[in-house]
C-alpha cells in the first residue's frame, strides 16, 4: 500500500470518529437466506465455480524457501502437492503415484530429495519426472516419460503460491488482486517467517465463518473480554476490488497518529487491515503479525480451516520474543477465533437445522456480508450461464 493511500485511509477513519460514526455504512438493510449455509447442490456449484476456476493459496512462500521444500493440500477435495525444485522453481503436482494412486506424501510439510510412493516404490525427480519403477522388468512396455506426475498451474506472487485446477486462473495474479496486490508488495509480505500454522475441522459452513469476520457490530459484545480493549471506540472502512474486500480497523491508539507529520504516518502503528481474497482466504494485517486463515469445504456444515501465523524475524529475537509469538498465537487462533468467533458460528449452523428462520437480516454496518455473498452468487450465475451456451 503506497504511503498516500495509507495518509488516505487514515484520514477516513478519523473522519469517522470525528463524526462519532463507528463505520462507513450501506445504503439498505439486506437479507440472505439460511439456504446459502445448508443447500448441498449450491456447495456443490460453488466446489465447481469458485474453488476450481480462481486461484487459490497454496502456501506462503517462507515454507517454499529450499530446494526440496514442499508443502501438501490441507483439502483432501484437491490433492496438490507443491515443492521447490532444485533450479528453484515452484511446480504443482497431484499428490498421487502414476501406478495406482496412492499419495505420495502425507506429511503437511517438509523436505524432500525425491517423490518416492510408499506403495510400490516409484521415484519422481522434483521436476515431476518418473525417475525409477521397482521390478522395471514388469512394466516392459511403459516409457517413464509417459508417467510423470500430473502437474498443476501454480505462480509465486505476493509472497504466495497459488495454484488452481485451471491454467488461465493463475496467469495473472497481479491482475487478479488489483490494487490489493500492491499492498502485499508495500507490506513486504515476502519477506515474513512462518511461526504455527493449525488445522481443525469446523462444524460450520465456509461461508458462514469467513462472514464472522466482516463486521465489527459484534465486537463490543463477543469480544467483550478480547478485542474490544484494542478497538475501543474503533472505525471501520472499507474497500473492493473485483470480488476482493480490504477492510480497515482503526485501533483504541488511532488518534495517536496526527501528533506526527503525515510524512511518517505508518498505518500498521494504528490499525489493522482485514482482507478477504476471493474465494476462501481471509488474511490479516498487525503491526506485528500476519494471521492467514483458509477455509476449504466438505460439506455445507463442515469446514477445513487452517490459521497460519507469519511475522517478522527481527521483531521477536531470543525466547522473549518466541514467547511473545506464542502468546500472541493462543489469543489470537484459541481464544479469539475458535472459543469466540467460531463456535458461535457453530451455534448458528446447528441452528439452521431446526426452523426458525428463513433468512437473515443484516443491519447497514453488515453490508460487507452481502458484498461477499453477492461475489460468490455473481460468479456462479456467469459460470452457469457459460455453461447454458455451451
Amino acid at each position: 500500500m503506497k504511503h498516500d493511500e495509507q495518509v488516505a485511509i487514515v484520514k477516513r477513519l478519523l473522519a469517522l470518529r470525528e463524526s462519532r460514526r463507528d463505520q462507513e455504512m450501506f445504503d439498505e438493510v439486506k437479507t440472505i437466506p439460511v439456504s446459502k449455509y445448508t443447500d448441498t447442490a449450491l456447495l456443490d456449484q460453488e466446489l465447481a465455480s469458485a474453488f476450481t476456476r480462481y486461484p487459490l493459496i497454496a502456501s506462503h512462500t517462507a515454507a517454499l524457501r529450499e530446494p526440496g521444500s514442499y508443502v501438501a493440500s490441507d483439502w483432501d477435495q484437491f490433492p496438490y502437492v507443491v515443492v521447490r525444485g532444485e533450479d528453484g522453481k515452484v511446480r504443482g503436482f497431484y499428490n498421487q503415484c502414476r501406478h495406482r494412486g496412492a499419495r505420495l506424501l502425507s506429511e503437511r510439510s517438509g523436505a524432500i530429495k525425491n517423490f518416492i510412493c510408499p506403495f510400490h516404490g516409484w521415484v519422481y525427480g522434483l521436476n515431476g519426472e518418473l525417475k525409477g519403477i521397482t521390478r522395471s522388468q514388469d512394466f516392459p512396455c511403459v516409457d517413464k516419460s509417459d508417467y510423470g506426475l500430473v502437474e498443476l498451474p501454480v505462480t509465486e506472487s505476493g509472497g504466495f503460491v497459488w495454484i488452481s485446477r485451471t491454467p488461465d486462473a493463475i496467469s495473472d495474479i497481479p491482475a487478479f488482486m488489483g490494487r490489493f496486490h500492491d499492498d502485499l508488495e508495500s507490506f513486504e509480505v515476502a519477506n515474513l517467517v512462518r511461526y504455527k500454522k493449525t488445522k481443525v475441522v469446523k462444524n460450520a459452513n465456509w461461508k458462514l465463518l469467513i462472514k464472522t469476520y466482516l463486521e465489527g457490530y459484534h465486537v463490543p459484545y463477543l469480544h467483550r473480554d478480547t478485542l474490544a480493549t484494542a478497538f475501543k471506540r474503533g472505525q471501520l472502512a472499507y474497500d473492493k476490488d473485483g470480488p476482493h474486500i480490504r477492510m480497515m480497523a482503526g485501533r483504541t491508539n488511532l488518534t495517536d497518529i496526527t501528533a506526527k507529520p503525515e510524512a511518517e504516518w505508518r498505518i500498521l502503528d494504528h490499525v489493522s487491515i482485514y482482507y478477504t481474497l476471493f474465494p476462501n482466504t481471509f488474511f490479516i494485517l498487525h503491526p506485528d503479525y500476519v494471521s492467514v486463515n483458509t477455509f476449504w469445504p466438505q460439506a455445507p456444515d463442515r469446514t477445513i480451516w487452517t490459521h497460519e501465523m507469519l511475522y517478522r524475524a527481527e521483531d521477536f529475537n531470543g525466547s522473549s520474543g518466541q514467547s511473545a509469538l506464542e502468546k500472541r498465537f493462543r489469543f489470537t487462533n484459541d481464544t479469539v477465533f475458535d472459543q469466540e468467533d467460531f463456535a458461535i458460528a457453530e451455534e448458528v449452523q446447528r441452528n439452521l437445522l431446526h426452523g426458525g428462520s428463513d433468512h437473515h437480516v443484516l443491519g447497514l454496518s453488515e453490508g460487507l456480508l452481502a458484498m461477499f455473498q453477492d461475489n460468490i452468487d455473481e460468479r456462479l450465475a456467469i459460470h452457469a450461464a457459460q455453461g447454458t451456451e455451451r
